[in-house]
């Protein structure tokens, strides 16, 4: 059985894509790569205990979500690039 994978996209600053780069470059990865790592280490952890990134997601599909702003993604860009400084 294969593992499928899709495409992200994100737009984030210069000064931050140099940081990741130079991140990668440490792990002897690429910058995509290492960013996976860096994703799939944050949905195992959930740090802010998100129903969304459970593991089992046993909630009602019509059931609206809000996102705080400590939930956003610009949150989430910003924690992880909190380890790289």
């Amino acid at each position: 059985m294969t593992n499928r994978t899709e495409s992200v996209a994100a737009r984030i600053e210069s000064d931050s894509k140099t940081k990741l780069t130079r991140a990668a470059e440490e792990c002897n990865l690429t910058v995509s790569a290492y960013l996976e790592s860096v994703i799939e280490e944050h949905i195992d952890r959930n740090p802010r205990d998100l129903r969304a990134l459970e593991s089992s997601l046993s909630r009602n599909p019509d059931q609206a979500t809000t996102t705080t702003s400590e939930e956003s993604p610009d949150g989430f860009v910003e924690e992880m690039l909190e380890g790289l400084e």
